[in-house]
């Protein structure tokens, strides 16, 4: 008994030295590099840096202090976003990305998976060029490939990977901002009044038309005729039968 019981803390130890060792924290890895304080910064004022330490496999693209600066005065739900877009849910490292099976591919971000990404906004377009560079780029039709991958700033194979790209890749602001409910009032709004003339013309026109009336005509005459005969005699036959057998049965037992 005593020797399973070691063998078990043994194993627990194992297991959670193990856990430890491949853990990582983002904070503490861009916290050595001061060129991106400003994106580490946000990570953390977003909490998107305790979403990526939980992460058993992440990559995240990480941009410098002057390229992030047009993020700077925007809504802190809007940078939250748009930094959701540069951490792929996968790992990827230059060696991975510059061997593409497609020279053209679509990776799934913390964007898409957030539920607030609106069509293709959660995706980035991954690009293997003829000169052998990597660039990134939204997956919304329209915006071009504009950050370049310039180098690898940490890796642990396969959880983390964390590569420098030159600019922030954007997502489209004003599809973004559009209310909710927008989309919905051109699917709502026309039937209600496609079905305003419509019930005018069957009202006033003359003579009425047969729809407005007929299903008058068939209550007045037919259906009250079939509802009497198959469901009112029906119910009032129910007594009388009952009493006719209840009467047979006294007379057959006083007999």
């Amino acid at each position: 008994m005593s020797s399973s019981l070691t063998l078990f803390f043994f194993f627990f130890v194992f297991t959670f030295l193990y856990t430890t060792s491949n853990s990582f924290n983002i904070t503490n890895i861009l916290n050595e590099h001061d060129d991106f304080s400003t994106f580490n910064k946000l990570l953390s004022e977003t909490q998107l840096a305790s979403t990526i330490n939980s992460r058993q496999t992440i990559t995240v693209l990480v941009v410098s202090n002057g390229a992030i600066s047009s993020l700077s005065g925007q809504p802190t739900n809007l940078i939250k976003k748009i930094l959701s877009l540069h951490i792929i849910l996968d790992y990827y490292d230059q060696k991975k990305l510059k061997n593409l099976s497609k020279k053209s591919v679509l990776l799934t971000t913390l964007f898409q998976s957030s539920g607030q990404a609106r069509g293709q906004q959660g995706f980035l377009n991954a690009t293997v060029t003829k000169d052998g560079n990597v660039l990134f780029g939204s997956a919304v039709p329209g915006p071009d490939l504009n950050a370049e991958l310039l180098d690898s700033v940490a890796s642990l194979p396969f959880n983390i990977s964390v590569l420098h790209i030159s600019s922030a890749i954007m997502i489209d602001v004003k599809a973004d901002n559009a209310p909710t409910g927008s989309p919905l009032s051109p699917v709502s709004s026309p039937p209600r009044p496609a079905e305003s003339p419509n019930d005018d013309d069957y009202e006033y026109d003359e003579p009425p038309p047969p729809p407005s009336f007929a299903p008058r005509a068939a209550a007045d005459g037919p259906s009250k005729s079939a509802d009497s005969d198959n469901g009112v005699s029906r119910i009032n036959s129910l007594p009388a039968l009952a009493f006719t057998l209840l009467m047979s049965s006294i007379w057959w037992f006083m007999a």
